[in-house]
């Protein structure tokens, strides 16, 4: 009887269908719903990205799959399932394990299953196809996801091979099998040596963008006694924004149980985005026999971008009057080429009292305007408002600070401060005069006496008019009739 060994999964996510034996390729889902494969949620171990296995007790897999959503959904849930491949010697019991998966307050919907797991699974690769289910405006939208699981320390296919050889045969097969062959010659059988990637410095690790750095890394042969000939390692990535000294090796022969060295300089672009990037290793080798293999090992590098930020336009005024509210508009701008998570404004200064701002996360290159109410009480109030010495000072000037703080990608807290001065001063009293004004009389009668005035004025100048035009015919009757 066989002893039972620990077994060892290894997860890679590929959007879509896409796989070649032995990897799996690493694609960024572009529709409404992904994955999130660089941060490490309650439940998991590690990021995705960074080497997250799932919990095994007692034949059952403990699968957490963090989703977010793109754009904004109609809902707060999503409703997320499980479709197995019916594989010959699939390690899964078959089961839906469907669920609604509500939305947290940090926008993620952590998806979480027990899968339990047949006693005897064999090694392999084994696809979980995964549903989810989210409305949006335009109606519901079903994304599809395929997870990799494979099982690479428990029993090979070929030892299971050999067991149904025993029974059907007689025959107790060994490490070198014998066959023969109808010209009654023994030929021996030569099985696969396997490829890993192993001694990864930069596993766990972060690559600063902008910055160069040594990358150990080995490809062990893992057979015990089967070496590697002719051997030709290429490196495969489709981003531009990393740099490598080297993407081809050469090795004429890799004994058992040896490694080829992979090790190199790599470069990150001071503009590479903040992401778990991908790097594929393509092994193109031979046996000693001749027969030729192809297989592809995937590796993951972090990158990281240096979060830049800053507070601008927060002016306190010059000074306060006791009890008054002052209302400060500000702007946060995020300058760098990574998201800022949880955002915060807070003042600080002795009387004066300011709730703390939130501004949330902040998305790169993009900045958000906010305001501040202040309010003044006196200098000897404590921080809850109460005061704390009656004889102490009330008023005068007030040195204080304003922090400006926010999160990296790791929880890191990161804070700004500018300093203020101002003044609080007591309130003024200012006496309100009001003057009597004299009563307004109706002044009618002189109206009408201007009027009086006016009229006959206009009466003796016609009359005066008048007599002057009669006298001018006077003359000039007079003037025609004397001579006659």
């Amino acid at each position: 009887m066989r002893s039972r060994r620990k077994w060892v999964l290894f997860i890679s996510i590929c959007i879509g269908i896409a796989c070649v034996f032995g990897s799996a390729v690493i694609v960024r889902a572009e529709g409404t719903v992904r994955i999130d494969a660089n941060k490490k949620y309650k439940g998991m171990n590690a990021s995705f990205a960074k080497g997250y296995t799932p919990s095994i007790k007692k034949d059952t897999m403990q699968l957490v799959i963090p989703f977010r959503t793109d754009g904004a959904p109609e809902g707060q849930t999503l409703l997320v399932g499980v479709v197995f491949e019916r594989e010959e010697n699939s390690p899964f019991y078959f089961k839906t394990y469907q669920k609604q998966v509500k939305r947290s307050k940090n926008g993620v919907y952590l998806y979480r299953c027990r899968i339990r797991l047949k006693k005897y699974r064999v090694n392999g690769q084994y696809p979980l196809q995964l549903y989810a289910l989210v409305k949006t405006p335009q109606g519901t939208v079903r994304e599809e996801f395929t997870i990799y699981v494979e099982i690479s320390d428990g029993r090979a296919a070929f030892d299971l091979y050999e067991e149904n050889a025993e029974e059907s045969t007689g025959f107790d097969g060994g490490e070198k099998e014998e066959t023969m062959e109808a010209s009654g010659q023994k030929e021996e059988t030569i099985r696969q040596p396997k490829i890993l990637l192993e001694q990864n410095s930069l596993q766990n690790q972060e690559v600063l963008a902008g910055s160069s750095q040594a990358w150990t890394l080995k490809a062990k042969n893992c057979s015990a006694d089967q070496e590697i000939q002719n051997m030709k390692v290429t490196l495969l990535a489709d981003e531009q924004d990393i740099v490598f000294e080297k993407n081809a090796w050469y090795f004429d022969r890799i004994g058992a149980g040896d490694t080829a060295d992979l090790s190199q300089n790599i470069t990150a672009g001071k503009k590479a985005l903040e992401k778990a990037l991908p790097i594929q290793f393509q092994f193109d080798y031979e046996d000693k026999k001749g027969t030729a293999y192809s297989t592809t090992e995937t590796v993951y590098l972090s990158i990281r971008q240096m979060q830049q930020a800053s507070l601008v336009h927060f002016a306190v005024p010059e000074s306060f009057y006791e009890s008054d509210t002052h209302s400060v508009e500000f702007q946060v701008q995020n300058t760098g080429l990574a998201v800022i998570y949880n955002a915060k404004v807070r003042l600080e200064g002795q009387g004066l009292f300011a709730g703390e701002v939130f501004l949330g996360n902040i998305e790169a290159g993009t900045s958000q305007d906010a305001q501040m109410q202040i309010f003044a009480g006196t200098l000897n109030m404590d921080a809850q408002g109460n005061v704390a010495d009656e004889h102490a000072e009330k008023y005068g000037d007030v040195s204080g600070r304003v922090v400006f703080s926010y999160e990296n990608e790791q929880g890191e807290v990161i804070e700004q401060e500018q300093a203020f001065t101002t003044a609080i001063r007591k309130p003024q009293t200012i006496d309100l005069v009001i003057e009597e004004e004299a009563p307004e009389t109706n002044q009618w009668w002189v109206t009408i006496v201007i009027l009086t005035i006016l009229t006959l004025l206009l009466a003796i100048a016609l009359l005066y008019f008048r007599m002057k035009h009669y006298q001018r015919i006077g003359r000039e009757i007079y003037e025609r009739t004397k001579y006659l």
